[in-house]
């Protein structure tokens, strides 16, 4: 392993793993080969190395099975979801720059479901809405609901990156928007009735229906925002889990 002044060691390390990784074509759960075998191809010594995998597996590129070895991790953006929030709290991000990309994700693709959607996902989905609406009337929150709808919104279109994207969004949104007001049971029901009109344009085949019924959606959750901007701090900090679906 080349030295460098201006790298610490164990970044160097890590570097060089995910060197082999590449050149090796090694996917997600291939093993990597033994310590003392990196260490010699890699040039490089027991504690380094170790380090170096530390670090990536905290990035999620690798995994440590005890008594197994070492592996590379399938695809996650669980690390992101992990630290992200604490990102754009600390960088002073608000939830609206965030909501302005998420809409623009899931707006700008949903189009394309109205052309792949079967009467089995539309099914799914109101049956998922619904149950939100009667939670809402009951004055219960359905925020696991909500994250079922949005990933079986996109599952139609067959792109397992995307539904992970669209998923890390929702998660993230989630997590950073504990600073908003509760929504009381007319907004939770308005939330409600959002979804079941997605499903209905979606029913009808109405593009350009679907894509206002969504944006609509996303529209209100601006709205709410704004009015707590109004009364309080723009930049939102990270306190923990929000349990409000939005």
């Amino acid at each position: 392993m080349k030295s460098s002044s201006r790298q610490p060691a164990y970044k160097l390390a890590a570097t060089e793993v995910k060197r082999y990784i590449e050149e090796h074509r090694l996917g997600g759960g291939d093993a990597l080969p033994s310590e003392a075998t990196l260490c010699q191809e890699l040039g490089m010594s027991r504690a380094t190395l170790r380090e170096g995998l530390k670090a990536l597996e905290s990035l999620g590129i690798i995994r440590t099975r005890h008594g197994e070895g070492v592996f590379v991790a399938h695809f996650s953006f669980d690390p992101i979801v992990h630290n992200l929030p604490y990102s754009i709290a600390s960088q002073g991000a608000s939830l609206r720059d965030l909501l302005e990309v998420r809409t623009a994700l899931e707006v700008g693709m949903i189009s394309q479901i109205a052309q792949r959607v079967g009467p089995a996902d539309v099914a799914g989905l109101r049956q998922l809405a619904q149950r939100m609406l009667e939670r809402s009337e009951r004055g219960e929150s359905f925020a696991q609901e909500d994250r079922a709808f949005h990933a079986a919104l996109f599952r139609c279109l067959g792109n397992p990156f995307l539904l992970s994207l669209v998923d890390l969004f929702w998660q993230v949104f989630t997590r950073l928007a504990d600073r908003l007001p509760a929504p009381d049971q007319a907004a939770q029901r308005a939330t409600a009735l959002d979804h079941l009109r997605v499903v209905d344009m979606l029913e009808s085949g109405d593009v350009v229906a679907l894509e206002r019924a969504h944006r609509l959606h996303f529209d209100e959750i601006s709205r709410r925002l704004r009015s707590f901007d109004a009364d309080g701090p723009a930049e939102l900090v990270l306190h923990g889990l929000s349990t409000e679906p939005i």
